[in-house]
């Protein structure tokens, strides 16, 4: 019995080979990162009233970065800039929040005679949702109701609540970009530093201007784009008679920022202001179909073409990156998702090229 318990002893130490011990180790390594990413993720979904506002400072401090260099050349100080464009900011957003606040309380104030209206409008589906009733009735289960509601106040309160953000969220916000944009070049001597070997170092210079440029390079030409999408947009809907035109045509310029979502989102609100508006429901199709021929132009030809091939993303990555981070952290997650998008890629292409690392000049 003796020899049986050591020969089975011998047979297990003769499987564990190097080769199963190494695989053993790549195994616990990538455990290690799933479980590290997995503990990152509830830390970023937990803490989303801290880590939000400043992740969406430090992407606007990238993109502003340039314009306190411009500026340190003429001999401004980084504080002085930065303090000018948070000030700029401020001034930008209560301007925004006091010329939309009319509209969009007389829209909520209509909210009963808007789903009214939309209930009347949309009577023409009643037939479709009859006949899946009698599928549902036919298969047991619990019918639904033969009839569309709409009740606009709450849909757009929870969207309302959902963009606005706490006042300590703002503070977070304003004070993570001024000091950001004032003490960037301290920020980036620091991560700098953190690399002991020449290589590391010269990679964490490399990530950092490649992610200004990138980052800068599209959100100036996405901003230029989407500002021609918003005045089309409201140029549009005041030759077809939509009301407040310039509202939709800066909701189009916004809601543009984000691929796949924000197009979708102005669909359904022309074709929603659309069925308000006019008696015909054909009538009211005008203006979201315009818009989706005008979207798709935008997205397939207009875009790739003047980013070109250094700043074209995978369709697929974009559209995973949008449902990760609108997921995570709502909508100003699905807005942050290109770019953070953006950042990964120059930080995984920096990491995994095997040139050899080489000083310039």
């Amino acid at each position: 019995m003796d020899d049986r318990i050591h020969d089975i002893g011998e047979a297990s130490r003769q499987v564990d080979t190097p080769a199963s011990a190494g695989l053993r180790s790549i195994f616990a390594q990538y455990a290690l990162i799933g479980i590290f990413l997995i503990l990152f993720t509830a830390l970023l979904s937990y803490g989303r009233g801290v880590f939000l506002p400043i992740t969406v400072a430090l992407v606007i401090g990238t993109i502003l970065a340039p314009l306190t260099n411009k500026a340190a050349q003429n001999g401004i100080p980084h504080a002085a800039t930065a303090a000018i464009l948070v000030l700029g900011m401020i001034g930008l957003l209560s301007t925004g929040i006091v010329l939309l606040a009319d509209p969009v309380r007389d829209w909520i104030g209509r909210a009963p005679e808007i789903g009214a209206n939309l209930r009347e409008k949309l009577s023409i589906f009643d037939t479709v949702f009859d006949a899946l009733n009698r599928i549902r009735d036919a298969l047991g289960a619990a019918p639904s109701q033969n009839k569309m509601s709409f009740d606009v106040s709450n849909l757009v309160q929870p969207a309302l609540a959902s963009l606005t953000p706490a006042v300590g969220q703002l503070l977070i916000f304003f004070g993570t970009l001024f000091f950001f944009l004032a003490h960037r070049n301290r920020l980036k001597e620091s991560i700098v530093r953190f690399g002991s070997a020449r290589e590391s170092r010269l990679r964490a210079i490399r990530i950092w201007n490649e992610v200004e440029a990138s980052l800068a390079t599209y959100i100036a030409t996405v901003t230029g784009i989407n500002a021609c999408v918003g005045i089309i947009v409201g140029i549009a809907c005041y030759f077809l008679g939509l009301p407040s035109p310039w509202v939709w045509g800066v909701l189009a310029f916004a809601l543009n920022f984000v691929p796949y979502i924000g197009p979708g989102t102005m669909i359904i609100t022309l074709l929603g202001v659309g069925l308000v508006t006019f008696n015909s429901f054909y009538q009211a199709l005008i203006a979201p179909l315009l818009f989706i021929g005008m979207s798709t132009v935008e997205g397939q030809f207009v875009t790739p073409t003047i980013l070109g091939a250094r700043l074209t993303l995978n369709p697929l990555f974009i559209f995973l990156s949008i449902a990760f981070w609108a997921w995570l952290w709502g909508p100003f997650g699905a807005l942050l998702a290109v770019p953070l998008l953006i950042v990964t890629i120059v930080i995984i292409n920096q990491f995994a090229t095997k040139d050899e690392v080489k000083l310039p000049g």
